[in-house]
């Protein structure tokens, strides 16, 4: 039941990697096609649009129109949901950040020097110099460097988002595949029930935080709202100014596929009369 988390730099010969890794180790690879589709369903959006917004490449009106923090969650929401069906090979998306903290996860990077990447580049997309495959890899890396930055706050060269580098200018695509597989293979990165257990906790508390800041947007009588999930029991976590309020959210909450019970500690704070 292997889950891995892969990003690649453009050019640096990644999808070739993930495809020789998912056929040998029998694992699904999610594309960003699928993604984007998903994401384009839960959001009421373009797929066009969900895909500029991911790439960097969005317009001031994409932009506006979803946000890239909203655009973020739902991310993190699809990614956690996939992870936890385990057996999958999830390629980008912010998969390596999204799954930083969840258990025995094996995240990879996929990186080559840029002179590498400008003739593999210029070889697949039919660039006519490597100044224009240049421009293209500079172009990439700066917008999906962006992303990240904006939507969770990190640095995607940080090196402690990965567990696994692999420079492809040295070592070939079947040692990289090789390299990855007995990573996948050990201790530390074999899957169990339990940790599968972990990452389902974690997309079923995704699900229940967009439900409720998409109910509860600032202004409406609940903030700070938060849910914590064990084995499908939710706790939610927040400040009220009215007790039918705290209730609406409980009952939002119970309403989610998968929740089992919901503890609802949100804490009643009675404002003005006027804003009851």
């Amino acid at each position: 039941m292997p889950v891995i988390a892969m990003t690649r730099e453009m050019g640096s010969g990644g999808r070739e990697i993930a495809a020789l890794v998912a056929e040998r180790l029998g694992l699904t690879v999610i594309l960003h096609e699928l993604v984007e589709h998903d994401l384009a369903e839960h959001m009421h959006a373009r797929e066009s649009t969900i895909h500029h917004l991911l790439e960097g490449g969005a317009t001031l009106r994409e932009r506006w129109q979803i946000g890239r923090k909203r655009l973020a969650r739902y991310t993190a929401e699809e990614v956690l949901e996939l992870a936890a069906h385990g057996n999958v090979l999830i390629r980008g998306w912010g998969a390596c950040v999204i799954l930083r903290d969840a258990p025995q996860v094996a995240r990879i990077r996929v990186s080559a020097p840029l002179e590498v990447r400008e003739t593999a580049v210029m070889a697949r997309s039919g660039f006519s110099d490597l100044a224009a495959a240049r421009r293209e890899i500079k172009r990439n890396d700066e917008a999906h460097k962006r992303v990240l930055q904006v939507a969770y706050g990190v640095n995607r060269e940080d090196p402690w988002l990965y567990d696994l580098v692999l420079n492809t200018a040295h070592v070939s695509t079947e040692t990289c595949a090789k390299l990855v597989c007995e990573l996948v293979d050990s201790p530390e990165f074999r899957q169990t029930e339990a940790a599968l257990a972990t990452l389902r906790d974690k997309a079923l508390e995704a699900h229940v935080r967009i439900k409720l800041r998409e109910r509860f947007i600032p202004g409406t009588g609940v903030s700070g709202v938060g849910a914590t999930a064990d084995g499908g029991r939710i706790v939610l976590t927040g400040v009220a100014i009215h007790d039918t309020l705290a209730a609406d959210a409980g009952r939002l909450a119970a309403a989610v596929a998968g929740v089992k019970e919901v503890v609802n500690r949100i804490v009643v704070v009675h404002g003005p009369r006027g804003l009851r």
